[in-house]
């Protein structure tokens, strides 16, 4: 298997737990995306058996680091976004909720902002007994509230709660329970408004799961909630997270993409802690290597994304649910 590594020790700051060894059980090892910044390269060279070979071209490539830095230095704060499928307690899985309902919530209760399907009502409260530290907002996508929630979770310590709201993927968006073309259930969007209080900035969050039977249900998803991202006003972040039960080159998902102006951050990710990942695997770790990406988080704003991952936890020889759960660091420049 693969050697075990931590997530990139700043972005460790943010989600680590209190013995700092949570992303140790983790089966990956970081790997170079796209952009490297200049420390990140010289460590690379050099676990890379490189480094000496450009000895001679280290004084000036520092130079130009450290005078690149000096030149353009700007505070940043990290900002870490987890969304995870936890699967609705279904009594013939073949791990219960009972049994990993302490796992997930330590999958999550690490992260500033987090997304969450398929929960069904006592799964949520179990999961906010488990993460006091977190405030929460989201309802059921049943007529009465019930059934499935993509609730929304956020450190309190760090975000103010401005507004949220539930909304319908249908022609009807504010009528609960109803049904959008092609979709054989109710499907919803959570949305809120928070203040991060560290970086004085407003960031708008979007959770969601979208149908799994109908690509054309996809398709009108992705149209009503396109506008959905400039909702309540402008925003300087937009996250949208969620199951869209669709891969990253279908039809919803760049039409989503192009038409709200967001990127995705495994695209756009500095690093990831496996060279290619998926995210869909069912309970069963044999299945990964055939995983689909279908769990995403989308953003618009003036951030950089350093490091995604895709969290393979395991608990009785199978994973905790039938999705993984995926999260990114990103790193927001303060203005002075």
């Amino acid at each position: 298997g693969m050697r075990a590594m931590p997530c990139p020790p700043k972005a460790m700051s943010s989600i680590r737990n209190s013995s700092g060894s949570f992303f140790l059980n983790l089966r990956s090892r970081p790997t170079i995306a796209n952009v490297v910044p200049c420390t990140r390269y010289l460590a690379h060279m050099h676990k890379s058996g490189r480094f000496f070979s450009i000895a001679l071209h280290g004084v000036l490539f520092m130079g130009f680091c450290l005078g690149g830095r000096m030149a353009f230095s700007q505070e940043v704060k990290e900002l870490s976004v987890a969304t995870f499928n936890i699967r609705y307690a279904n009594p013939d899985d073949t791990l219960r909720w009972e049994d990993r309902k302490d796992e997930v919530a330590d999958a999550v209760r690490y992260f500033d902002v987090v997304g969450l399907q398929e929960a069904l009502p006592q799964q949520k409260e179990d999961l906010i007994k488990r993460m006091p530290r977190h405030g929460h907002f989201g309802g059921g996508r049943d007529r009465d509230g019930a059934g499935e929630a993509c609730p929304i979770f956020w450190n309190q310590k760090r975000f103010d709660f401005l507004h949220g709201e539930v909304r319908w993927l249908s022609d009807t968006p504010m009528i609960a329970g109803s049904l959008g073309p092609g979709a054989d259930l109710p499907r919803i969007v959570t949305i809120v408004l928070l203040h991060d209080l560290q970086t004085k900035q407003t960031i708008r969050v979007l959770n969601t799961h979208w149908s799994h039977v109908s690509e054309e249900a996809r398709l009108a998803a992705s149209n009503v909630m396109a506008g959905w991202t400039g909702w309540a006003g402008k925003a300087d972040l937009t996250l949208v997270c969620g199951d869209f039960n669709a891969e990253p080159t279908s039809a919803p998902i760049m039409q989503l993409l192009e038409t709200s102006d967001l990127q995705d951050t495994y695209e756009t990710a500095n690093f990831r802690c496996r060279k290619n990942f998926g995210t869909y695997a069912t309970f069963f770790p044999q299945n990964v290597a055939g995983a689909t990406r279908i769990d995403a988080i989308f953003y618009r704003g003036d951030v950089t994304v350093d490091w995604v991952c895709a969290d393979e936890l395991i608990k009785y020889g199978v994973y905790i649910s039938d999705h993984l759960p995926y999260h990114a660091v990103f790193k927001i420049p303060i203005a002075p």
